[in-house]
């Protein structure tokens, strides 16, 4: 199970408050909060599984651009880690005055399975430099466009827009040595209520695309964000063919107003 791939995109009641189509949430955080951190318990079954991470690591310098450096990570428990040991980690440099990536590096440990991988973007040549670091192998790839988000990236890209319910926000996510077309659909705005920490102002999100993972078609992910400035992401559900996996921000998460 890749956690990790839950995240990235990462005792519940909920009541539904429909409103207006046409109604805009309210102002959304205009660039990413260097020092945020989002610390996640993930449960697959209704057991809790591990933990996963989202940060704002830095600001920092890529290729002559001032770049913000975003970071995920996802663990298993001590438990857990005893039959199938996840140690991820992925990392985005993202143009902080354009918001697009720049450069993405992922390292998994996933039982058996490796990989260490990084991609650097070139929009002026419109291409994208893959390596692996596993086993040395290296591809060029086409860019469209002058832009594109990386799996990470694209998350964060969400929260800096303007999003009103029944409409869909759309992007380019590059990822798995390709381009895919992101679909963001903004489904409601409902009351969530999370067992011990009260009840918060959340939109419903749905992002849809063919992309492996989080974003599979054969599986559903649903996020719900919070209303405020800034549009943390407070639950996420991955529903897939082996139960549901669900990811609830802790309440000591580091955040920045």
């Amino acid at each position: 199970m890749r956690i990790l791939q839950f995240i990235i995109c990462l005792g519940v009641f909920i009541s539904n408050d429909a409103f207006a189509a046409t109604q805009t949430i309210a102002t959304p955080l205009p660039a990413p909060s260097v020092g945020e951190s989002l610390v996640y318990d993930v449960f697959w079954m209704g057991i809790c599984v591990g933990t996963g991470t989202l940060e704002v690591k830095e600001k920092t310098t890529v290729g002559g651009r001032e770049a913000f450096h975003l970071v995920a990570t996802a663990r298993t428990n001590p438990f857990l880690s005893r039959l199938y040991p996840v140690e991820d980690e992925v990392h985005s440099f993202v143009d902080a005055e354009k918001f697009r990536s720049l450069e993405f590096r992922k390292t998994l440990k996933e039982g058996r399975y490796r990989a260490d991988e990084k991609i650097r973007y070139d929009y002026a040549a419109h291409k994208g430099y893959y390596e692996s670091l596993w086993n040395k192998s290296k591809k060029e790839l086409v860019l469209d466009g002058d832009g594109a988000q990386d799996i990470l990236s694209a998350f964060y890209w969400f929260r800096s827009q303007e999003a009103a319910v029944g409409t869909s926000l759309k992007n380019t996510v590059n990822s798995e040595e390709k381009n895919w077309d992101l679909e963001i659909r903004v489904l409601s705005r409902q009351t969530k209520e999370i067992r011990g920490r009260g009840s918060f102002d959340t939109i419903l999100i749905e992002p849809r695309t063919h992309l492996k993972g989080i974003l599979y078609q054969r599986g559903r992910a649903l996020v719900y964000f919070t209303t405020d400035r800034r549009r943390l992401p407070v639950w996420i559900t991955l529903k897939t063919p082996f139960g549901p996996v669900v990811g609830v921000l802790r309440e000591q998460a580091r955040t920045l107003n």
